[in-house]
This record gives C-alpha cells, structure tokens and sequence, in this order.
C-alpha cells in the first residue's frame, strides 16, 4: 500500500506540470485503459489456464502472456480514441455511454485477434478472448464511472495538489465551513480533522473527520498531517483568547503554515458563517469582546416600516448604521452625506445588497437650515440618527472655524428641524474626546452633546447622545495609517510610547447604538463599555506581526512626540462611572448643563461669528462654553484669523496699494 501511494503520488505529480486540462485529463484516461487492457487479458489467460504450480507460471504462463500484449495494447488505444472514449465528459457519463464502452472494448479484442488470424500467429482457445472482453468491459466501466468520484475528491483532476487544512473549533462554525467544503466539492483544500480544546469532544468525528485533539497536540499533529492552513472557527471567543491561540500557534508552528480565521459574531450581524468568510487574521480579530446578548425584537419595532435618516452615511459610524438598519425593513433610508465619493459608495453597496429598501440618497450640507427643512418635509424622517462630524484631531486644531462651523452649526440645525417635525428619536454620536476635551474637535462634540441635551422639542420626541472611544477602520482612527505605512515598509509612527485608546469594532459599537436607541431616559448621555483602554504601541506590534514582519527589525517604530489637542489617554465619563441600564455594557450619565436657555443662545452667536473671529478669541468663547476645555497658551496668543477674514484683509490691502 505505501509503494502504491508513493506512485499515486509522483503520478499527480507528473500530472500537475501539464498545463492544459483536456491533455492532462486524456493522459490519465490512456493510463488507466493501458493497465485495464494488460490486466483483462491476464485475467482471462490465468482463469482458462489455471496456474497451480509456480514452475506452471515459469515454463507456460511466463512465455506465452507477454505474445500478445503490446497488439492488444495498442489497438486497443487507436480503437478506444476512434470510439470517442476520449471526447466524452466521464463526470457526467449516464447510462447512454455503456453503449459507447461495450462497442469500444469489443472492438478492441475483436480487431487484434482479426490481426492475428491474418498473421498466421498461434491463437489460444476462443474463450480467452469472451473472457478478456468481459474483463475489459468491467475494468473500463468501473473507470469511467469512477471519475465522478475522483473528480469529487480531487485526487487526480484538481488544478493543483489539495491544501490539507484543520479546522480549530469543532462548534457550530467548524461544523458548517467543514459541511460548507464538501458540499461545494473545493478541490483546493482537503480536510485532515478538527482541534478543540474541550475534552469531551476528543475522539469525536463530524462529517468524517475526527477531532484529534486541542492545543497540546497541535505541533504534533500539523507535522504527522503535512498542514498547510488552520482555520480559526470560534467567532464567539473574546479577542483575549483569539489572540493566546494565534501567538501560540504562530509560535510554536513552522511559519510556512497558514493561519486563517473566520470574523466574530457581531460583524456578520445576521449572517451565516460559510467557507467563504474565511479570511486571514487581522488586528480587529485580536481585539474583539465576548458578544453580548441583544435584544434584537426591540430595535426591529423601533425600526420596522419607519422612515430612518443617517446624517454622515458616508462614514464609518454612518455607513455601518445604515447596514444595520437596512435588515430591519425600513420604510424608507434617507442617507446624507456632503461628501459625493463616500454617499456613492454607501449607496452602490446599499443597492446590491438591500435592493428591497427604499433607498433616498441626498449630498448636502446638514449646516444649511432650509435644505434640511425641505427634506425632512419631503421624506418625513421619523428616526435620526446624527453620524456628520469633523473627526480629525490635528486639522481641526488648525481648523477650529470648520470645527465650530460643521460640528455645532450641524448639531444645532438638524436637532432643531427634527425637533420642528416632531421625529420619534433623535440619537446622536458623540465621542470620548469629549470628556475634559484638549482638543477643538473634542469641545465642539462636547457642545454637540450640549446641544442635545438642551433641545426644545414635542414631550413624545426623545434625544439621546450615545458616547464612545474608537471604532476600528474609521476615518480618524489610527489603524488605516498603521496599515500603509506597513505597506510602505515603514516606518510605524506613534506620537508617545504612553499613550493609549479604547477601541471597538465598528459593527459592535453600532449594533451597541441602536440598542441605546430604544431606551427611553430623558437629558442623559449613554456610554458604551469600551472594555480596558490598550496602548498604541501593542496595537502597532500586533499589526506588523499579523503582516508577517518583526517589530523594530522589519519594520522599526519611532516616536514623535504628542500631537497639539492631543492626549496620552481618554475618558468616558466626568466623574465617577456610570449608572447601569437595563442593557449590558451601555450605562448612562447625567451631565446637566448650566443655565440651559443661555447657554443655547451662547452658542448660537458663536456659530454665527466664527468666522469672523481670530483664533484666540474661539478658543476663549469655546472653553467659556466647556468649562473643563484644556487649551494650550498659544492657542490663546494667537491672532490668526479664519481664511474668510483673510481675504478680506488682503483685498483691502489690494485697494490701498494698487499696483
């Protein structure tokens, strides 16, 4: 048996090298008839003269089996290619090609023995030849009609030698990536068993193939197997414990063996797992959180047959909001975005994949409160929820005009239009920037939520602010720049080795956020769990490993010192922890604002004039606004006026010194 397989082997081999399937398909077919041929005409010989003696085989049956052969043989061929044997698709072969093998085999013994009567060669009893056709007639059939199971198991059709793969976790996701490979015949990859690390499950087999055991045998097992990939099925594990499993394995394994994972619970939403989820291992695997238990019938009653607008849909936040609400049977989407490339983007996927929902696409300015007025009166959106902000820390530190202008301008119109059409909810995004921001972008969201909080609106309407850190993959975050200067072979640039960020996925802290929809508490703020803040250098560590470099060897790491706005770590709440909900891992706080009426019409006169002031002066009136506001004293000294006010100084200097 190991000598037959090591032939097989340096069989497929061979087979491999030959480019073209219909010569590489025909080789093997020409193989199997040669073998089919020699062996029915043994066959025969030996069952009409039995050998009973091994000197029987020596002084008779030794001379007198080769006479024959190389004829048979090679009519048989010529006989076999005529017939059309060799034209004819064997994987779809149906009883019609019995016929189509009986002509070919009986030609081919009738047509050698016609040969040898007009040589005058010496012919053994006529019964050799009924037997050898008879023989031939099975040996060819059984061929042909195996075909359909070697095709299936790809032993000998495949493109390429089958990767042979374990899958780790022999749960509900092992089981249907295992179930999903055999259904569809993937010739690329051959399954060689299950790794799990419970116990009870050793010994065990799905879909036949065992489960050999957990992590204790895995080194033992890849190298007695000849693994070439392992696929991480536990979607339902914290990313703590994705992360142990992969730095073992990546460890402890030779590097040439593949590791691949399938996503977590809360990126599929309501999808199945499949084969073809499975992917490689990225950054967000490591840091995703056990999965919560969601109350998915009240974010569908909230949702089901209203018509919902998502304000920034174009961005991260946005874009994943209106994913989500898209399963939940709205009466009609209303996606706003100033931005014409990332509303296209939403839309054309939207399209695609939801083309039963009522999709409204509109690129405007949520700053301009006519606009804003004609479409609320146009679609009647009874849900909003306010993803439109500036997010970049730095360019809003030299921007604060449009700091000012887009974030509270935006916030304050769109609060006050939903407010005059009476909207169910109004839910906006906030971040933990806000909290003792030090930087622009953090106090205007701190005055977004202020905003909010104070808004003048019908008893039955409820406005809500649900604050979080970062969310992986967005705009602002630091994962998209980490990932291209990788690519671009370094270096990783981090502003300090002390500081750090919370992060969650962008389907979690969403999924997160329409929960936090529903609830009913009045004035308050709801803040997600973020789980434990991680520092920026781990994150970067983790990513150039996961591109299959070595930190600070391939890809070095410099540090570049804090950013102007920039902190060494963030906060979720002004003081204390939150208040618990009837939802796990959202709590709720209470951040009244003072004097709400003036504060609301301080606001209003600052948005009005912030173009028309210098830089000192925003950053005075904004930290008058937020108490807790931390500005730099350059900040302050600073004279520079917004580009607006800039050309009006430099048209007036034209006039008074023309050339």
């Amino acid at each position: 048996m190991k000598r037959f397989n090591i032939f097989l082997d340096s069989f497929r081999k061979i087979i491999f090298k030959v480019s073209n399937k219909l010569i590489r398909r025909t080789i093997v077919l020409v193989a199997v008839d040669v073998i089919s041929i020699v062996a029915a005409y043994i066959g025969a010989f030996l069952i009409l003269y039995p050998i009973r003696s091994w000197n029987d085989l020596i002084e008779y049956a030794y001379p007198r089996i080769p006479a024959h052969i190389p004829e048979f043989v090679f009519i048989g061929i010529v006989v076999f290619a005529i017939s059309g044997m060799y034209r004819t698709l064997w994987r779809y072969a149906s009883i019609d090609a019995v016929f189509v093998i009986s002509r070919g085999t009986l030609l081919s013994v009738l047509l050698p023995v016609v040969f040898f009567v007009f040589t005058n060669r010496t012919l053994p009893h006529w019964s050799l030849f009924v037997i050898q056709w008879m023989i031939l007639f099975l040996l060819v059939s059984f061929g042909r009609f195996s075909i359909r199971l070697l095709n299936s198991t790809g032993l000998i059709f495949a493109k390429h030698a089958p990767k042979r793969i374990l899958i780790y976790g022999a749960g509900d996701a092992g089981e249907t990536i295992a179930r999903d490979l055999i259904r569809n015949k993937n010739h690329q990859y051959q399954l060689a068993g299950f790794l799990d690390d419970d116990g009870t499950k050793h010994r065990q087999v799905i879909h036949g193939a065992p489960i050999l055991g957990g992590k204790e045998v895995s080194i033992r097992i890849v190298e007695k197997k000849k693994i070439d990939e392992i696929i991480l099925a536990m979607p339902s594990i914290p990313g703590s414990q994705t992360r142990a499993i992969h730095d073992y394995l990546k460890n402890n394994l030779n590097p040439r063996i593949v590791l691949k994972t399938v996503p977590g619970i809360s990126e599929m939403i309501d999808e199945k797992i499949t084969f073809q989820h499975v992917r490689q291992v990225r950054i967000r695997d490591l840091l995703r959180r056990t999965p919560i238990e969601l109350n998915l019938q009240k974010v569908k009653e909230l949702i089901n047959d209203k018509a919902v607008l998502v304000s920034g849909a174009g961005g991260s936040i946005g874009s994943e909001i209106c994913r989500q609400i898209s399963l939940l049977s709205p009466k009609a989407l209303i996606i706003l975005d100033i931005s014409e490339a990332g509303l296209y983007m939403i839309m054309e996927e939207l399209e695609s994949k939801f083309g039963d929902v009522r999709l409204v696409p509109i690129v405007g300015d949520i700053c301009n409160h006519k606009f804003i007025e004609s479409i609320f009166a146009s679609y009647n959106p009874e849900i909003v929820f306010h993803a439109a902000a500036y997010k970049h820390v730095p360019l809003m530190e030299f921007n604060p005009w449009s700091a000012l202008h887009n974030n509270v301008k935006g916030t304050r119109v769109l609060a006050d239009v939903a407010a005059q059409f009476t909207v169910e909810r109004f839910v906006m995004i906030s971040t933990d920037k806000a909290v003792r921001p030090t930087s622009m972008m953090g106090a205007t969201k701190r005055l977004c939520e202020m905003i909010v909080q104070v808004q003048t609106k019908h008893p039955d309407s409820i406005f809500s602010v649900v604050r979080f850190g970062n969310v992986m993959g967005s705009s602002g975050s630091v994962i998209p720049k980490f990932n291209r200067q990788i690519e671009e072979g370094g270096p990783v640039t981090i502003t300090d080795r002390r500081i750090t960020r919370y992060f969650m996925l962008t389907s979690e802290a969403v999924q997160l956020v329409m929960q936090a929809a529903t609830l009913d508490d009045e004035k308050c703020i709801y803040i997600l769990d973020m789980g434990t803040p991680m520092k920026i250098v781990d994150l970067a560590m983790d990513m150039i490993r996961l591109s299959g470099y070595i930190p600070n060897e391939d890809i070095k790491i410099e540090y570049t010192g804090l950013r102007p706005g920039e902190k060494l770590y963030e906060e979720l709440y002004h003081s204390g922890i939150g208040e618990p909900t009837d939802l796990e891992k959202i709590s709720l706080t209470h951040e009244p604002v003072r004097n709400p009426k003036e504060t609301l019409a301080e606001i209003d006169k600052l948005i009005e004039s912030c173009y028309d002031l210098p830089r000192g002066q925003i950053y005075r009136k904004v930290a008058n606004l937020v108490p807790d506001y931390t500005i730099r004293k350059e900040d302050l000294s600073s004279e520079l006026y917004s580009p607006i006010i800039n050309q009006t100084i430099k048209k007036k200097i034209n006039v008074r010194n023309p050339k």
